[in-house]
């Protein structure tokens, strides 16, 4: 369950880091992309499928994992059906999103890409642990 937890908040990083508040949008970015990457919030919003991670170049998909990201900055994620205690908080300053789970821990990430349908996230600590490691996650928008 904590390796299937560290997946999820993975995934959530790589989606909170596009979403942002409204400071944000009216920054000096380009009209509301962050730190001119292209991207904006609105691309996040919305529920993704984890397609793959890995961590220090090893396998480490879960099976069935979703991350719903709200606009309201808050989200859940879904392992497998499983969503009890799964709520956090996300904030994002420029390509930096930082996810807070219920457990109070903040886990900081940083988005690589981002479109429509596709986000790629990296970071340097498997989520919800204090294991380090190379982590690289790709979603697909599941809706």
């Amino acid at each position: 369950m904590k390796k299937v937890f560290s997946i999820l908040m993975v995934a959530f990083a790589m989606t909170a880091m596009v979403a942002c508040d409204d400071k944000d949008d009216n920054s000096d970015n380009g009209g509301g992309n962050n730190g001119g990457n292209g991207f904006n919030a609105e691309m996040l919003v919305g529920t993704w499928r984890v397609e793959s991670m890995t961590v220090n170049g090893q396998d480490m998909t879960p099976e069935n994992m979703l991350f719903t990201i709200n606009e309201d900055g808050t989200g859940l994620a879904n392992d497998n059906g499983e969503t009890e205690n799964n709520g956090f908080t996300w904030s994002m300053d420029g390509n930096q999103v930082t996810i807070t789970p219920r457990s109070g821990e903040h886990f900081v990430y940083t988005v690589n890409s981002l479109t429509e349908n596709e986000c790629t996230v990296s970071g340097s600590i498997v989520p919800m642990t204090d294991i380090p490691g190379d982590v690289m996650v790709h979603l697909v928008r599941a809706r």
